[in-house]
């Protein structure tokens, strides 16, 4: 069974793309506030997609996050990486701009997408 990982700062968020995920059959989705804890729930979850947010500010900022996806890449290949982005920081759109042609992430949306728009990003990874 296919499994998606939310690690993101912002509950209501993850608990309104779990509740739409509630009504597809198929995905396992987990939420997780931690992200030092992203590594052990992806392989424990065997995620297949890995939605993480960039924090505005804090710790859990772009850098911090491209960081942790490079670890995930190197630890859990198969697993597609998902950044949640400011749209209005124009140097954190341009990193992940850089990093999905640089392959260090699959793909990226930003905080104003709907949940219904995420949802459907995360199903058809």
């Amino acid at each position: 069974m296919p499994g998606i990982v939310l690690l993101m700062q912002r509950r209501p968020i993850a608990q309104g793309i779990m509740r739409e995920m509630g009504e597809h059959p198929h995905p396992q989705v987990g939420y997780e506030s931690d992200y030092a804890l992203a590594e052990i729930i992806i392989k424990s979850q065997s995620a297949d997609t890995a939605l993480i947010e960039v924090a505005e500010s804090g710790k859990y900022d772009m850098h911090y996050c491209l960081d942790l996806c490079n670890k995930l890449r190197r630890q859990s290949p198969e697993c597609k990486l998902v950044l949640l982005c400011p749209e209005q920081d124009k140097i954190c759109v341009a990193q992940a701009v850089d990093a999905k042609r640089d392959r260090r992430i699959d793909d990226f949306v930003f905080y104003d997408s709907s949940i219904d728009y995420m949802t459907s990003k995360l199903l058809s990874m």
